[in-house]
Protein backbone atom coordinates (compact mmCIF):
# COMPACT_ATOMS: atom_id res chain seq x y z
CA UNK A 1 0.00 0.00 0.00
CA UNK A 2 3.03 2.31 0.80
CA UNK A 3 4.34 2.06 -2.85
CA UNK A 4 1.17 2.27 -4.33
CA UNK A 5 0.28 5.70 -2.41
CA UNK A 6 3.94 6.55 -3.43
CA UNK A 7 3.53 6.00 -7.17
CA UNK A 8 -0.30 7.95 -6.26
CA UNK A 9 1.18 11.36 -5.03
CA UNK A 10 -0.58 14.35 -6.17
CA UNK A 11 -3.65 12.70 -7.38
CA UNK A 12 -5.90 14.50 -4.91
CA UNK A 13 -8.76 12.10 -6.12
CA UNK A 14 -7.17 8.93 -4.31
CA UNK A 15 -7.26 8.67 -0.75
CA UNK A 16 -5.17 6.23 1.78
CA UNK A 17 -7.33 6.03 4.75
CA UNK A 18 -5.02 5.96 8.13
CA UNK A 19 -6.17 3.32 10.18
CA UNK A 20 -7.02 3.36 14.22
CA UNK A 21 -5.04 0.65 15.64
CA UNK A 22 -5.39 -0.36 19.31
CA UNK A 23 -1.38 -1.38 18.49
CA UNK A 24 1.76 1.37 18.92
CA UNK A 25 2.53 2.35 15.47
CA UNK A 26 5.45 1.17 13.65
CA UNK A 27 6.74 3.54 10.40
CA UNK A 28 8.74 0.99 8.86
CA UNK A 29 4.93 -0.86 8.68
CA UNK A 30 2.45 0.88 8.72
CA UNK A 31 2.40 4.04 10.13
CA UNK A 32 -1.42 4.51 11.44
CA UNK A 33 -2.83 6.30 14.56
CA UNK A 34 -2.76 4.54 17.81
CA UNK A 35 -5.24 4.29 20.84
CA UNK A 36 -5.52 1.96 23.89
CA UNK A 37 -8.64 -0.58 23.96
CA UNK A 38 -10.47 1.95 26.83
CA UNK A 39 -10.01 4.85 24.31
CA UNK A 40 -10.61 2.85 20.97
CA UNK A 41 -13.96 1.82 22.89
CA UNK A 42 -15.02 5.11 23.48
CA UNK A 43 -14.29 6.34 19.98
CA UNK A 44 -16.32 3.83 18.83
CA UNK A 45 -18.91 4.61 21.21
CA UNK A 46 -19.16 8.09 20.42
CA UNK A 47 -19.25 7.68 16.23
CA UNK A 48 -15.67 8.55 15.57
CA UNK A 49 -15.96 5.34 13.14
CA UNK A 50 -17.40 4.74 10.19
CA UNK A 51 -16.28 0.87 10.35
CA UNK A 52 -14.16 -0.74 12.88
CA UNK A 53 -13.38 -4.04 13.77
CA UNK A 54 -11.36 -6.61 15.74
CA UNK A 55 -8.07 -8.98 14.39
CA UNK A 56 -5.35 -11.01 15.58
CA UNK A 57 -6.65 -9.71 19.37
CA UNK A 58 -6.35 -5.94 18.11
CA UNK A 59 -9.11 -3.51 17.39
CA UNK A 60 -9.24 -1.50 13.65
CA UNK A 61 -11.28 1.86 12.66
CA UNK A 62 -11.87 3.86 9.61
CA UNK A 63 -11.75 7.88 10.64
CA UNK A 64 -16.22 8.77 9.74
CA UNK A 65 -14.29 11.57 7.38
CA UNK A 66 -13.99 8.69 5.20
CA UNK A 67 -17.54 9.08 4.10
CA UNK A 68 -17.08 12.80 3.63
CA UNK A 69 -14.02 11.80 1.12
CA UNK A 70 -16.01 9.38 -0.83
CA UNK A 71 -19.48 11.82 -1.21
CA UNK A 72 -17.09 14.49 -2.49
CA UNK A 73 -15.47 11.57 -5.41
CA UNK A 74 -12.72 10.81 -3.74
CA UNK A 75 -11.51 7.51 -4.57
CA UNK A 76 -10.45 5.96 -0.66
CA UNK A 77 -8.34 2.94 -0.08
CA UNK A 78 -8.47 1.47 3.24
CA UNK A 79 -6.94 -1.61 4.18
CA UNK A 80 -9.48 -3.76 5.79
CA UNK A 81 -9.82 -8.01 7.32
CA UNK A 82 -11.70 -9.79 5.46
CA UNK A 83 -14.46 -10.64 7.96
CA UNK A 84 -15.17 -6.88 7.97
CA UNK A 85 -16.48 -6.69 4.30
CA UNK A 86 -20.22 -7.12 4.75
CA UNK A 87 -19.99 -3.98 7.33
CA UNK A 88 -17.99 -2.21 4.43
CA UNK A 89 -20.77 -2.50 2.41
CA UNK A 90 -23.30 -1.79 3.99
CA UNK A 91 -21.35 1.57 5.20
CA UNK A 92 -20.01 2.60 1.65
CA UNK A 93 -22.50 2.43 -1.26
CA UNK A 94 -20.13 1.68 -3.63
CA UNK A 95 -17.08 -0.29 -3.26
CA UNK A 96 -14.18 -2.18 -5.13
CA UNK A 97 -12.47 -5.14 -3.11
CA UNK A 98 -9.01 -5.69 -3.94
CA UNK A 99 -7.57 -8.51 -2.33
CA UNK A 100 -3.73 -8.58 -2.26
CA UNK A 101 -2.31 -12.14 -0.63
CA UNK A 102 0.68 -13.99 -1.21
CA UNK A 103 1.54 -18.09 -1.47
CA UNK A 104 1.27 -19.05 2.34
CA UNK A 105 5.39 -19.59 2.71
CA UNK A 106 5.73 -16.23 1.63
CA UNK A 107 3.05 -14.47 3.74
CA UNK A 108 4.04 -16.74 7.28
CA UNK A 109 7.90 -15.12 6.42
CA UNK A 110 6.53 -11.90 6.01
CA UNK A 111 5.12 -12.23 8.96
CA UNK A 112 7.81 -13.43 10.74
CA UNK A 113 10.07 -10.70 9.81
CA UNK A 114 7.92 -7.98 11.25
CA UNK A 115 8.82 -9.62 14.90
CA UNK A 116 5.33 -8.73 15.89
CA UNK A 117 4.25 -12.49 16.26
CA UNK A 118 5.53 -16.21 17.07
CA UNK A 119 6.80 -18.88 14.64
CA UNK A 120 3.26 -20.78 16.13
CA UNK A 121 1.24 -17.95 16.19
CA UNK A 122 1.90 -17.27 12.36
CA UNK A 123 1.57 -20.83 11.41
CA UNK A 124 -1.75 -20.63 13.66
CA UNK A 125 -2.54 -17.60 11.40
CA UNK A 126 -1.78 -19.02 8.27
CA UNK A 127 -3.70 -22.02 8.70
CA UNK A 128 -7.12 -20.80 9.67
CA UNK A 129 -6.81 -18.32 6.28
CA UNK A 130 -10.15 -16.69 5.87
CA UNK A 131 -11.92 -16.82 2.75
CA UNK A 132 -12.88 -13.72 0.80
CA UNK A 133 -16.30 -13.80 0.36
CA UNK A 134 -17.89 -11.01 -1.63
CA UNK A 135 -21.28 -9.74 -0.63
CA UNK A 136 -23.04 -9.50 -4.45
CA UNK A 137 -23.32 -5.41 -3.83
CA UNK A 138 -19.40 -5.26 -4.30
CA UNK A 139 -19.00 -3.32 -7.74
CA UNK A 140 -15.85 -5.08 -8.73
CA UNK A 141 -13.52 -8.17 -7.16
CA UNK A 142 -9.73 -7.80 -8.54
CA UNK A 143 -7.46 -10.41 -6.97
CA UNK A 144 -3.27 -9.17 -6.95
CA UNK A 145 -0.43 -11.99 -6.62
CA UNK A 146 2.12 -10.36 -4.00
CA UNK A 147 4.39 -13.41 -3.92
CA UNK A 148 7.00 -11.67 -6.07
CA UNK A 149 8.24 -8.05 -6.60
CA UNK A 150 6.56 -5.89 -4.33
CA UNK A 151 6.42 -3.07 -7.36
CA UNK A 152 4.55 -5.06 -9.58
CA UNK A 153 1.79 -5.52 -7.13
CA UNK A 154 1.97 -1.67 -6.36
CA UNK A 155 1.80 -1.72 -10.10
CA UNK A 156 -1.24 -3.66 -10.31
CA UNK A 157 -2.64 -1.73 -7.44
CA UNK A 158 -2.34 1.69 -9.14
CA UNK A 159 -3.72 0.50 -12.39
CA UNK A 160 -6.89 -1.04 -10.37
CA UNK A 161 -7.07 2.22 -8.71
CA UNK A 162 -6.86 4.14 -11.97
CA UNK A 163 -9.72 2.36 -13.36
CA UNK A 164 -12.08 3.25 -10.23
Amino acid sequence: MREARELLAGRADIRFARRVVTRVADKTLEDHDTLDDDAFQEAAARGDFCLFWQAHRLRYGLPRVLQDEMQAGCVVVANISRRAIPEAVRVFPVMDVIEITARPEIRAERLLRRGRETEASVRERISREVECNIPPAVRRFIRIDNSSELSQAARKLVESLQKS
